[in-house]
């Protein structure tokens, strides 16, 4: 089967085979989880890499990701194939073998059977009858196994044959596999080259990459050391201008820092004198303070003084009526009222008179204003004399008698009640105003006046003391330091309505419904944003003008605040007051007018109560949306009695035990009241008699019913003016009359209130308050009945506190005593009644249960709390013995806890009316929890056991119960051991474990004994476990060395209980260390930058481990000496730079690192938010679009409505039986919601779209703020940095930065450009002044002081406004300008700061020179006109080029128009100078003041890459040699980029001789000068002498002849030539020159070159003279001639020429 088996799977080759490609298709990833070959990368690096060239041939289709996993699949499948087959050929050859096994077996014991039957036949034979029976057993048995191994053989073959089937059906199931797995071997044979590829492709990319990496760190390196040394350069530069500077402006800051000095000596001399002024003031008010205090102490020992005399009065007087036989309380309190009234009358009739005059002046006021207005504006009123017919006679009015006295009140009090207070509404001015008028008619006649007395406006009580009016000394020291407030008052001319005086019935009608039109047009709805405003418009604070607990006769004021709270600006108008309150309320309310939403304006309501009721109504205004109200409550002050508890339980209390419980009686109003607490049950009814002089008979509430404050209008009805005992007797008679009324309620009344009696016993035997009590026996006044009280029988009875007061807002501790006599249930009842007569009485309900045992324990329940396990815990039981002998006890403990529980002594003798003390103690064992039995709860811990006290003699126990909660005192880890790794010694390790107390008692832990290397935290590894609570516990692991660390932590509770947990590490000692291994970052803002920095060291140098500790990791090999390089790798999304990133250090040297934290929001959020802004826009947009079509399609429809309307009845009036039930149809809208809108993605939003700056700036006003940790790690690798990947390094070594990157929401932003903080000038001529702005605003809600750094002080960049205070919300705009002095790019950043925060602004620009070119045709920087004629001018054009690229602006300015010509003029001409050097540019001007030279245009400015025409124009007035001009042409108002010199000559004629020696100065004379004559006397012309020297050089024995040119020149002129014959000049204006006599001067050695010639139009013809001495010449004597040159021009003119010749030497 085995052979077959191979045969048919390739033998042991196949099973080779296989084996192998199981190992080679492990993984089918290569690590990178890129499984498609035919990527992007892949395709990347083929270009990148080339054709390659290891195959030649055309390329197989590389392998797919599903074909990949599909060969995975078909892999595993086929491997799990092979195993069924190996484990059913297994199974097959095991039960091949026990089959053969079995048979083996069967035929030993067929052997056996078989000498066995041969043995029994001999035994047989030999009647061996022992042997036989052996025999025959052990054949049986034999027998028996052998029937068993058929047995058995048979299942062997049944299962064979099983396991045979089942390898054929695997092997038939695997052989339909082979020819797919041919294929798939090829596949993994193909994907194991294309591995091999791609390793060779990255292999070959990661070189390329390493050649380019060393090619661009060369490249670096060699930038930064040129750019070290342009900084060096630059810096060196920046000094030396910074010297320069400084000595420039040293003398301006010296000057600046004088003036400074001296503002801050007058500041600090204003300061010391105000400090004086305030010093000296502050005296004086301290001495006034004095003063008044010493003044306000004798006041009030005055006052006291007066008061201890009052008493002492009052005492003598109360004394005075015991003695006769009377009631003093009584009396004193009567006339104590009568008094209080009288004072009160008193000032009731004082405030009276002051109101009638206050009435009298506003009626004198009213007819004042009357009468104005009937003269200014007669028409009004009717005329009597126009129409007498309609006239009513008026009644006559004396308004001079206005002030006669009513005696009668009752029409001034109904004038009084109308007039008290200042009323705002219109119907309300006008019933005043009635009223006076009224008034005025009725008291014409009489004859008394009254005298007007001042108003009283304090705000304070005016309640008033028994002795009178006390002083008030509180007046302000200084003017306006207190608020006198002055109420508004409408006038009187605002307050009159529209009549019309005898006017007919229609006009008034019409009048009226003209105001009833005009008042229901005041109330508006308001509709703000497409919502109309509805509710209150106006918020009240308070929302109820609530005067509470009054006093009859004060004054109480308080203010209201109206908030406007509608949608937009409101009116606020005040109408009136309810009806019932305008004697009592006075409104003080300015109208306000015009009032925006949120703003509030202010009302003062005064309250003087004159009657001791409630009073309820409200406050009505008048608002632009509706009328609305504020509600009022005046209340008086009540009693507000309670109690905290209604029912007392004593429980069950043993005979003679006294027992006290009390509760609390509150008054929570502000009237006071006397109480009495009684108890009713068991009790008789209380009855009392009176004597004949004593008020007995009036019941406490009757008392004070009568004589409280609240019954002044009572009291005042009577005659107060009788005596006191008339009074009395009355009262008498009317209390009998009250009794005889109600008859036989009196008993029930007395049961239910018996507070009366017991009042009345206090009345009459209390005596002064503050005074003993005296006896009820004692008081002369009333004799009490005796009562029986069965109520003591059942032991409750009332506490000390039986009677008292209770004052306003007060308590008081009311006590119950329970003393149980016998044995029962106990159920009374208490009340308490009081003397308010709106109070009613409380019932307070006592229960109680009283036992009787001799013997019985103090506490029922011992209660042990919570105990633990296998603590003792101790108790004492303290029994009582009422019995008058002494009693043996037995203590018995159950049997269920004698093992936790004794009691001691046992046993013991109680002595007679004592008491005994028994100790227990509780020691609970684990084994309670199966002993305790039923008194344990096992689920809750709760131990309830009962324990009895036997009695001697007695045949009832005493039980008691011991309680108690057990639980455990364990604590328990989440963890046995704790592996920290490997640390470095530079860093800690953290491990959390947790810490659960199994108990329910808290539990006190603390971890003690562990090395110093370890740390736990929080608390130290001290706290305290709540009950069942788990806590979590850091462990930091420290190591101080390089070692391995094995201890143990050690946790102990209070009880000390232990608990351990083993811990291991590694310690690290790393090749390179940081000085600082935490950065802490300061707040800071987003888009600002802050940067730290600390030092990379490498401190190894000696591998001796014996001197210093040398690196390694625990116990392992030590690091080598030498260069040890670092790399640290910052996350992706951390905003941190580390600089450098990767760098090696040398042996013993550092290495500065810096690190530049720059927060900025992340990307993807600003998109998120355009795109929602955005999107919230556009529906926005659409909404409003929807809401226009829709209200335009609404009109469009109403117009077709009303047209169809009016069509129809048209139609009915023609025909009315016609369209009768018939209505036109109302047009559908077709509009039926917004468009739907298409937002943007995040794709579209770029970073310079206005969205994205928008979205943006949104953020950062929402930004709240963040902290964020970032862990930078740090590999180390011993030797120099090379290639990536080529360092050997160990994870072990990797230190770790910690940077801790608080960010907040930045103060400033910039709110210009978009939110852009780049401020780009862009190209800028060098020496132009460009200035822009940027905007920044204050975002938090703190004001700022703005600061900035200094910008580089030679620098085109320059600030010119300085910083302010921004408040929150505030902005400010900051001016920067630009002026480049350098063709180069510059870049600054301006930094704004706030404190903590900054804004960076950069400032960016580049300078270009200005490169403008002028084809003039110079020489010498000399532009030169030519010659003109006099009084003509001469033009000529030139192009001016700009060649660089922006446009430049020009400026040409001439010297002669310079305001520094006449300075520059005053310096030594040159004619004088010796040298001759210093030539002016301004030459000879013209007589008539224009300009001689003119350029034009004169300025502006030339666009890049083009060019202007430039125009010169040269118009002398006069003949002039000298006419010169000096030119400067600025660029940008500023740089000077050219000058030159522009000269020209003025010709009186055409024809002109130049070049020869000048005869006179180049500077021309403002001297009138005299003329010379130029003609004869027949008017020909003289001949002009002009002088022409030569010079001859000497050289040894010879001479250099001397040369020199003369030049004749011709004016080209713009006039027409005047000259009739041809022959002095040509036609086309050309002139002719000739020299005559020439003969003459050549003997002298002269010569002339040409003789004669012909001049063209603006030209010069050069005319050359030599001399050559001639033999024997003596050189020091000059040689002279003079010739003849005559010009024919326009006129023929003779120019004499003197020829002068000289020798000079070398």
């Amino acid at each position: 089967m085995e052979d077959d088996y191979g045969q048919m799977y390739g033998g042991e080759d196949f099973m080779g085979d296989i084996g192998l490609e199981d190992e080679a298709i492990l993984d089918y990833d290569d690590g990178d989880d890129n499984l498609d070959l035919g990527s992007d990368e892949e395709e990347e690096i083929e270009s990148f890499v080339g054709v390659r060239d290891f195959d030649e041939k055309t390329p197989e289709p590389t392998i797919s990701k599903q074909e990949q996993l599909r060969m995975i699949h078909l892999r595993s499948h086929l491997n799990q194939l092979t195993e069924k087959v190996k484990h059913h050929q297994y199974l097959t050859e095991k039960t091949r073998e026990e089959q053969k096994q079995c048979r083996n077996r069967m035929s030993q014991l067929e052997i056996e059977r078989d000498q066995v039957f041969k043995e029994i036949q001999g035994a047989e034979s030999d009647k061996n009858t022992s042997a036989l029976y052996r025999l025959r057993a052990r054949h049986e048995r034999i027998c028996q196994e052998l029937e068993n191994e058929h047995k058995l053989e048979k299942m062997i073959a049944d299962r064979l044959e099983q396991e045979e089937y089942e390898l054929a059906k695997v092997e038939v199931e695997r052989g339909k596999f082979l020819l797919a797995e041919d294929d798939l071997i090829k596949q993994e044979q193909q994907l194991a080259k294309e591995k091999t590829d791609m390793a060779l492709q990255r292999l070959r990319k990661e070189e390329m990459k390493a050649k380019r990496a060393i090619r661009q760190h060369a490249k670096r390196q060699k930038d930064y050391q040129s750019a070290v040394e342009e900084q060096k350069r630059r810096q060196q530069m920046a000094v030396e201008d910074a010297e320069r500077s400084h000595a420039k402006h040293s003398k301006f800051l010296n000057q600046t820092m004088e003036k400074l000095q001296k503002r801050h000596e007058d500041e600090n001399k204003r300061y010391k004198e105000h400090m004086k002024n305030k010093m000296e003031m502050l005296l004086k008010l301290k001495g006034d303070i004095t003063a008044n205090r010493e003044n306000l102490k004798a006041l009030h020992a005055r006052d006291q003084a007066a008061n201890k005399e009052a008493k002492q009065r009052e005492e003598e007087e109360r004394q005075r009526i015991l003695r006769e036989g009377g009631n003093p309380d009584e009396i004193l309190l009567i006339r104590k009222r009568i008094e209080e009234f009288e004072r009160q009358k008193t000032e009731f009739e004082s405030e009276k008179r002051q109101k009638q005059a206050t009435i009298m002046e506003k009626i004198l006021i009213e007819e004042e204003r009357l009468r104005k207005r009937k003269k200014q504006q007669p028409h009004l009123w009717t005329d009597p004399k126009a129409d007498k017919s309609k006239i009513v006679g008026p009644q006559k009015k004396k308004p001079l008698k206005i002030f006669q006295e009513l005696t009668d009140s009752s029409v001034f009090d109904e004038l009084m009640k109308e007039n008290t207070y200042i009323i705002g509404g219109k119907e309300e001015q006008v019933t005043e105003r009635e009223g006076q008028d009224q008034l005025g008619a009725d008291t014409a006649g009489e004859d008394k006046k009254i005298t007007p007395l001042p108003m009283d406006s304090s705000d304070s009580s005016d309640a008033e003391s028994e002795e009178g009016e006390k002083v008030d000394l509180a007046v302000p020291e200084f003017e306006g330091l207190w608020d006198q407030h002055k109420p508004y008052k409408v006038p009187k001319d605002a307050e009159t309505s529209l009549k019309l005086p005898n006017g007919s019935k229609m006009e008034k009608d019409i009048l009226e419904k003209v105001l009833d039109k005009h008042r229901q047009g005041i109330v508006v709805k308001q509709v703000a944003a497409g919502r109309e405003f509805q509710g209150c418009p106006f918020y009240s604070k308070p929302d109820v003008i609530h005067f509470k607990d009054f006093d009859v006769g004060k004054t109480y004021k308080k203010k209201v605040t109206l908030t406007n709270v509608s949608y937009t600006v409101n009116y606020c108008k005040y109408i009136n007051i309810t009806e019932m309150l305008k004697d009592f309320i006075e409104i003080q309310f300015d109208p306000p007018g015009q009032m925006s939403a949120g703003l509030t304006c202010e009302m003062m309501v005064t309250f003087k109560p004159m009657i001791n009721e409630d009073l309820f109504g409200e406050v009505k205004f008048l608002s632009q949306t509706g009328p609305f109200a504020i509600p009022l409550k005046c209340t008086t002050k009540k009693c507000d009695l309670s109690t905290d508890t209604c029912r007392i339980d004593f429980g069950t209390t043993v005979i003679g035990e006294t027992l006290k419980r009390t509760f609390t009686l509150t008054n929570k109003g502000a009237l006071g009241t006397k109480f009495e607490f009684f108890k009713v049950t068991g009790q008789k009814e209380r009855t009392v008699t009176t004597a004949a002089t004593s008020l007995g008979g009036l019941t406490t509430a009757d008392t004070i019913r009568a004589f409280s404050p609240d019954s002044t209008s009572v009291v005042a009805k009577k005659d107060v003016t009788t005596s006191l005992e008339k009074s009395v007797e009355d009262k008498k008679a009317a209390e009998d009359a009250d009794k005889g009324s109600v008859g036989g309620v009196g008993t029930s009344d007395e049961q239910n209130g018996t507070q009366a009696a017991g009042e009345g016993l206090s009345v009459a035997g209390e005596g002064d308050q503050g005074e003993e009590d005296q006896p009820l026996q004692d008081s002369p006044d009333l004799a009490v009945s005796e009562m029986e009280d069965y109520g003591t029988l059942d032991g409750m009875k009332v506490g000390l506190v039986a009677t008292g007061e209770l004052g306003p807002f007060s308590s008081t501790k009311l006590e119950i005593i329970w003393q149980p006599h016998i044995p029962g249930r106990v159920d009374t009842e208490f009340l308490i009644t009081f003397s308010d007569p709106l109070s009613d009485s409380i019932s307070i309900q006592a229960v109680a249960n009283a036992i009787d045992v001799p013997v019985w324990v103090e506490r029922q329940t011992v209660d042990l709390k919570i105990c633990m396990y296998d603590r003792l815990y101790q108790d004492t039981i303290i029994v009582n013995n009422r019995a008058t002998t002494a009693l043996r006890l037995k203590f018995e403990v159950c049997k269920e806890l004698k093992n936790h529980l004794e009691l001691l002594p046992k046993t013991g003798y109680i002595q007679a009316q004592s008491n005994f003390s028994a100790q227990m103690k509780f020691l609970p064992r684990k084994s309670l929890f199966e002993e305790a039995g039923k008194y344990f709860d096992k689920e809750t811990g709760v131990l309830e056991a009962p324990m009895i006290i036997r009695v001697a003699d007695q045949t009832q126990p005493v039980p008691f119960t011991v309680q108690a909660v057990l639980t455990t005192s364990d604590m328990e880890f989440d963890t046995t051991d704790i592996d920290f790794g490997c640390c470095t010694i530079y860093e800690s390790t953290k491990a959390k474990i947790k810490l659960t107390n199994k108990s329910i008692l808290p539990q006190e832990f603390g971890f003690v004994g562990h090395p110093e290397f370890v740390e736990l935290q929080p608390n130290d590894g001290f706290g305290t476990l709540l009950p069942l609570e788990t806590i979590d516990l850091e462990v930091i692991f420290s190591p101080k060395k390089a070692k391995d660390y094995k201890f143990e932590l050690n946790c102990k509770s209070l009880i000390n209980r232990e608990f351990k947990i083993q811990c291991k590490g590694v310690g690290v000692h790393p090749p390179l260390e940081m000085s600082h291994q935490v950065i802490h970052f300061s707040a800071t803002s987003l888009y600002d930058v802050s940067t730290a920095h600390f030092h990379v060291v490498n401190s190894h140098t000696s591998t001796n481990e014996f001197t210093h500790p040398v690196p390694r990791i625990g116990k392992g090999e030590i690091a080598p000496v030498g260069p040890t390089s670092f790399e640290f790798v910052v996350p992706d999304s951390a905003p941190l730079t580390i600089s450098p990133s990767v760098g090696t250090i040398e042996p013993g040297k550092n290495c500065p690192i810096w690190v530049r934290f720059a927060p900025e929001l992340n990307e993807l959020d600003i998109k998120k938010e355009a795109v929602r802004m955005a999107t919230k826009a556009l529906e926005a947009q659409a909404e409003k679009e929807f809401e226009e079509r829709l209200k335009r399609e609404r009109e469009e429809a109403d117009q077709a409505l009303q047209k169809a309307v009016g069509k129809g009845k048209g139609k009915d009036a023609k025909s009315p039986t016609k369209g009768k039930g018939k209505s036109s149809p109302a047009p559908s809208l077709t509009v039926s919601g917004p468009r739907p809108i298409s937002p943007p993605t995040i794709e579209t939003i770029t970073k310079d779209s206005p969205a994205y700056a928008a979205a943006k700036a949104n953020l950062l006003r929402q930004y709240r703020g963040s902290f964020r940790t970032v862990t930078i790690p740090c590999y180390v690798a011993s030797g120099k940095c090379g290639n990536p990947g080529e360092l050997p390094y160990s994870v072990h070594n990797t230190l770790y930065l910690e940077v801790h990157c608080p960010v907040v929401k930045p103060t400033l932003v910039v709110i210009s450009d978009n939110g852009k903080s780049t401020l780009d000038f862009g190209e800028v001529s060098l020496g132009q002044n460009i200035i822009k702005s940027v905007t920044i605003q204050n975002i938090s809600n703190k004001t700022v002081e703005l600061t900035s750094s200094i910008l580089n002080t030679a620098g085109p960049f320059l600030m010119l406004n300085a910083l302010r205070i921004l408040p929150p919300d505030g902005t400010h705009t900051i001016l920067i300008s630009y002026t480049p002095e350098k063709g180069e790019v510059f870049h600054e950043v301006l930094e704004v700061k706030t404190g903590h925060t900054s804004l960076h602004i950069t400032l960016t620009g580049k300078g270009v020179s200005p490169m403008i070119q002028i084809n003039m045709p110079m020489q010498d920087g000399v532009l030169d006109m030519g010659a003109v004629l006099a009084g003509e001018y001469l033009e000529r054009t030139f192009k001016l080029m700009n060649s660089s690229s922006l446009s430049i602006d020009y400026c040409i300015k001439l010297d002669s128009l310079s305001l520094e010509r006449h300075n520059v003029a005053q310096a030594v001409p040159a004619f004088i100078q010796s040298n001759k050097t210093t030539k002016l540019s301004v030459g000879t001007q013209n007589n008539n003041g224009q300009n001689v030279f003119d350029l034009v245009p004169a300025e502006g400015r030339v666009p890049p890459g083009s060019s202007i025409d430039l125009t010169v124009t040269f118009a002398p007035d006069h003949p002039s040699d000298q006419y010169s001009d000096g030119v400067r042409i600025e660029l940008f108002g500023k740089e000077e980029t050219h000058n030159f010199m522009i000269k020209g000559m003025a010709k009186p004629r055409i024809m002109f001789v130049h070049g020869m020696d000048e005869k006179a100065p180049d500077i021309e004379s403002l001297a009138e000068e005299t003329p010379i004559p130029t003609e004869d006397e027949d008017g020909k012309l003289l001949p002009t002498p002009i002088l022409f020297t030569l010079k001859s050089i000497a050289k040894e024995n010879d001479f250099i002849p001397a040369s020199r040119e003369l030049f004749v020149g011709c004016v080209r002129t713009m006039a027409v030539s005047q000259k009739k014959d041809g022959k002095g000049a040509s036609k086309h204006g050309n002139g002719e020159f000739q020299f005559d006599n020439v003969q003459l001067i050549t003997q002298k050695g002269f010569n002339i070159e040409p003789q004669k010639g012909m001049v063209e139009a603006a030209s010069l013809k050069p005319v050359t003279f030599t001399w050559t001495p001639p033999a024997g010449h003596d050189p020091n004597t000059p040689v002279e001639a003079s010739v003849m040159l005559t010009l024919k021009g326009d006129v023929t003119e003779q120019i004499k020429v003197m020829l002068r010749a000289f020798v000079v030497s070398d």
